[in-house]
This record gives structure tokens, sequence and C-alpha cells, in this order.
């Protein structure tokens, strides 16, 4: 999507054909949180994507679901904001900060909203996945969405980047 390849302010939407990004800021490393005022607005801006219906992707820092081990290292009002996807929708939340390559999923109104995170573009070897990103194809097909998820990053000893999965 080409509403991906830049960096997202917190508040900011950007727009592809037939997809958009709203960005949400929880970069207070001490305690990443969502403020009341921030989460009524991405609601605001769900709904009103949801009527021009596109792909709605929501970007944010912290991860929205803890991992065992890692309560240190997700969104502290997590709650809340699931509860803002559970009644608005998206179909795809994507997060950084672990620095590994993640799947999970959280509820939305009508069917589970996938929350990906991946590697740090930046680790070779400092982390515990390698660097890697993810590459989006998405498309209307139906009356529904489909998106392909391509992951890429460092194989082997050296640099060499290559595939890693798909998941449609």
């Amino acid at each position: 999507c080409a509403a991906l390849r830049r960096p997202v302010p917190p508040g900011a939407r950007l727009r592809a054909p037939a997809a958009a990004a709203a960005g949400v800021g929880d970069l207070l490393h001490y305690a990443p949180a969502l403020p009341a005022e921030q989460l009524a607005r991405l609601a605001g801006v769900l709904a009103e994507l949801a009527a021009q219906k596109v792909f709605r992707i929501v970007l944010l820092h912290h991860p929205p679901v803890a991992s065992e081990g890692d309560r240190f290292k997700r969104l502290k009002d997590a709650e809340p904001f699931r509860r803002v996807l559970a009644r608005h929708g998206a179909e795809l939340v994507l997060h950084g900060h672990h620095h590994v390559g993640s799947l999970a999923w959280i509820d939305g109104p009508r069917a589970p909203i996938p929350v990906v995170g991946v590697p740090s573009a930046s680790a070779i070897g400092h982390h515990d996945d390698r660097a890697g990103y993810n590459l989006y194809s998405i498309e209307h097909r139906g009356g529904g969405w489909r998106c392909e998820m391509r992951a890429r990053g460092l194989i082997g000893e050296g640099l060499t980047i290559a595939e890693l999965g798909r998941r449609v």
C-alpha cells in the first residue's frame, strides 16, 4: 500500500486508492498509553473510513496485545484501544516495538482483526529476530477484502534478504 511508505504522525490519515492508514501516538516509553481524546478521534476516523468502504489500517508503536513475559513492552491501556476496534473495526493493525515478527488477533465487530508486529529493519543479530519487513497486497474482492502479507528479512550469516513466508 502506497500509504505505508511514509512515516505516519499521530492523528494523520494517509490514503491510497482503496486503503487508508490512521496513526495513533503511544510513544511515551515510560507509560505507553493513548489518551481518551485520541481514542475518541480514532473511533471517529474508523467510522468515517468504514462509510467510505476502504481497507482501514491502524498504525501504532506499542503492541495492543501482550505476550507472556512482555508486560513492559505492551500498550498499557490496550483494553480501551481494543474496545474501540471491537466496536468500529479495522482490517489490519500494525505495530513495532517488540523487534520480533508476530501475529495476533483481536475482536472486531464482524470478524477478528489481525495485529502484526515486525522485527526492526536494522536488527542485524541484535534482537530475537533479524532485520525484516512485510509487504502487503490489498485488493477488494466480491464485497470483501483480501490482504496478503509477505514477510521478508535477512537469512543466513550474511546480509541476504529473502522471502520468509506468506499469509492471507
